[in-house]
C-alpha cells in the first residue's frame, strides 16, 4: 500500500501573527458589510416614513417665473408671488401641526404633518442605529475576533500545555504531549514534549543508578563479611590464647598475618567502592582521535596483554578519525583483554570496526564461555564465578566497562561465541 497523504491545513499550520491578520481582515471586511446593511435599512426606513407624511400633506405651486418670501414672526408665513411680482398666496405655518418643505428646485412649498409620538421614536431610534452602527459593529468584531483567535488558535495548545505541566509536577511522566500544528504553539508544544522525554530518561537513569547502588552497596556488604567475620574469629582467638600465653609464637605470627591479608582485602575493597564512585561522575571528553595512533595503541596493547596467548586481530574501519575519548575507549579494552586471556585456552580475537557514528570492539575467547547466570549477572559490580575466584580478584572489570560504555552512549552486551567461548561487544557512539 502507498504512503498516506497528510491532508494539508494551511490555516491550521499558519503562525499566530499571520492568522491573527487574516481574523482582523475578515471580521473588518464582515464588521464593515454589517455596517453599510444596518445603515441603508435604517436610511430606507427613514425615507419611507418620510414619504408617507409628504403624500399626507399640502403642496403649492410656485408659477414659473415666480418665486416665494419668507416671513418669519410669531408663525412663519411662505407668500408666493408670479413672474409679473402679483401675490398669488399666502401660507401660514403652523409647527405644532406641520413642517414646511421646499423641493430642490424650488418650485413647489410643501406642509408635511408633524410625526405622531410613536413614529417620533421610530424615526430617532433609526437615526440613533445609523449613529451607532460603526462603534457597536466594529466593537463587537474586535471581540469576535479575540474570541475565535483564542478558540482556534490557542484554547487546545493551552489546554494540552495545562494539563502537561499539572502532569509534570505530579511527577507523572507516563504519557505523550500530542498537538499536530505547524505554528508557534505546535513548537512549543513539541518543546514541552523534548522537555518531557528529557525529564522522563534522566529519571529512569536516576531509578537505574539508585538500583545500581542498592544492588552495589548489596554486594559490597556481603563480600564484606567474611574478611569481618576472619579478623573477629581470630581476634578472639588472639584475645582467649595471649592471657594464658597458650600460644606460641609462630602460631600468633599465622593469625596476625590471616588479619593482615584479610584487612589488605578490606582495603581493595574500599578502594574498589571509591572508584566505582569516581566512574558515575567521570566527563566523557571526546575530541577528534587519529583511528591509526589509536589503533596501533590498542592493537599494542593486546599483544602485551596476550602474551603467550594466540592473537586474531582485525580491523574494519571507514575513517580516518574517530570523534572518542580515546582513555575510555582505552580502559574498556584493556579491561575486556585481561578477561578474556584469564578465561581463554589458547587464543583470543579481538575486532574493531566504525559505522553509523559508532566505534565497536568486539573480544572473543575460546574458553568456557558465560553460563546463563553470567550473562545475566556478569557486568554487576563484585560478581564472580568459581573460575574467577582467585587471590585479589573483585569483580569489577566488566562492571566498570558497563559503566564506562553507558557514558559514552554506548553500552556492553555479553554473549557466547560459536564455539562456546566468551565473547563481549562494547560499543562507543561518535555523536555528542
Amino acid at each position: 500500500m502507498g504512503a498516506v497523504k497528510k491532508r494539508r491545513r494551511p490555516f491550521r499550520d499558519m503562525s499566530l501573527r499571520a492568522s491573527y491578520v487574516v481574523y482582523t481582515v475578515l471580521v473588518f471586511l464582515g464588521c464593515t458589510l454589517a455596517c453599510s446593511l444596518i445603515i441603508n435599512m435604517a436610511d430606507s426606513a427613514r425615507m419611507r416614513l418620510q414619504n408617507q407624511y409628504l403624500q399626507q400633506g399640502e403642496s403649492y405651486a410656485i408659477p414659473k417665473g415666480g418665486y416665494y418670501t419668507i416671513t418669519y414672526g410669531d408663525t412663519l408665513v411662505f407668500t408666493i408671488y408670479d413672474a409679473d411680482d402679483v401675490r398669488q398666496e399666502t401660507i401660514p405655518v403652523d409647527y405644532s401641526s406641520a413642517s414646511p418643505y421646499v423641493d430642490a428646485e424650488g418650485m413647489v412649498i410643501s406642509l408635511i404633518p408633524t410625526y405622531r409620538s410613536a413614529d417620533r421614536m421610530k424615526d430617532f431610534a433609526l437615526a440613533a442605529a445609523q449613529t451607532l452602527a460603526i462603534p457597536v459593529c466594529y466593537g463587537a468584531g474586535a471581540i469576535l475576533c479575540a474570541f475565535l483567535f483564542f478558540r482556534r488558535k490557542l484554547k487546545t495548545p493551552i489546554a494540552v500545555l495545562s494539563d502537561a505541566s499539572g502532569r509534570i509536577a505530579a511527577s507523572d511522566l507516563d504519557f505523550t504531549i500530542a498537538y499536530d500544528s505547524r505554528d508557534e504553539m505546535g513548537a512549543l508544544c513539541r518543546s514541552f514534549e523534548t522537555m518531557r522525554r528529557a525529564l522522563e530518561e534522566n529519571n529512569r537513569e536516576m531509578f537505574r543508578q539508585m538500583e545500581e547502588r542498592r544492588q552495589l552497596n548489596a554486594a559490597f556488604s556481603h563480600d564484606l563479611r567474611t574478611p569481618l567475620t576472619v579478623l573477629r574469629g581470630h581476634a578472639d582467638m588472639l584475645l582467649a590464647a595471649l592471657p594464658d600465653e597458650k600460644a606460641d609464637r609462630q602460631e600468633m605470627v599465622r593469625e596476625v598475618q590471616t588479619m593482615s591479608a584479610n584487612i589488605r582485602r578490606l582495603e581493595r575493597y574500599t578502594e574498589a567502592m571509591t572508584r566505582l564512585q569516581r566512574l558515575e561522575d567521570t566527563e566523557v571528553r571526546r575530541a577528534p582521535a587519529d583511528e591509526g595512533a589509536l589503533l596501533r595503541g590498542l592493537r599494542s596493547t593486546a599483544h602485551i596483554l596476550c602474551a603467550g596467548k594466540t592473537l586474531q586481530w582485525k580491523e574494519t574501519v571507514t575513517r580516518d578519525q574517530w570523534h572518542v575519548d580515546a582513555g575510555i575507549v582505552m580502559e574498556v579494552c584493556e579491561n575486556l583483554l585481561q578477561n578474556s586471556v584469564r578465561f581463554a585456552r589458547s587464543q583470543v580475537a579481538v575486532t574493531v570496526s566504525d559505522a553509523d557514528e559508532t566505534l565497536c570492539v568486539l573480544v572473543s575467547d575460546d574458553g568456557c564461555g558465560f553460563s546463563p547466570r553470567a550473562l545475566d549477572q556478569a557486568a554487576r559490580p563484585f560478581f564472580r564465578t568459581r573460575e574467577s575466584g582467585e587471590e585479589g580478584h573483585l569483580g569489577l572489570g566488566l562492571n566498570i566497562c558497563r559503566i564506562l560504555c553507558s557514558r559514552h552512549g554506548g553500552e556492553l552486551t555479553l554473549a557466547n561465541n560459536a564455539r562456546g567461548g566468551a565473547l563481549v561487544c562494547a560499543t562507543f557512539s561518535m555523536q555528542g
